[in-house]
């Protein structure tokens, strides 16, 4: 299949987010489980995209936040780690008074 970003391009792109190898080895995720995730993450966005609409850079942060997410849920201890957008996207602890802001402000755009 031919992906919009091949699933090791963003593991290794996933890299260069503060905080994500520091999350990956106190969790010790092993890369296998990485590379899964990307997979699932590549696939998805993939099918999902229109081939006429086109792959800039900002559609590649926030591709690497859907499979950071992704790790996050799936590999670490339950409400440890968040993404955010520090203003540049980064792994943070888990804050509930980020997350409902995050709520209130989704919420009130709907």
């Amino acid at each position: 299949m031919n992906y919009l970003v091949d699933p090791q391009t963003l593991v290794f792109n996933s890299h260069r987010i503060n905080g994500f190898t520091k999350m990956v080895g106190d969790e010790q995720i092993p890369q296998w489980d990485l590379l899964e995730s990307a997979l699932e993450v590549c696939e998805e966005w993939t099918s999902d995209w229109d081939e006429d609409e086109g792959f800039g850079s900002s559609d590649m942060t926030y591709m690497i936040k859907s499979f950071v997410d992704t790790v996050i849920s799936n590999y670490t201890q339950g409400g440890k780690y968040m993404t955010k957008f520090t203003p540049s996207l980064s792994i943070v602890e888990y804050s509930e008074s980020d997350h409902h802001e995050l709520v209130q402000r989704m919420e009130s755009n709907c």
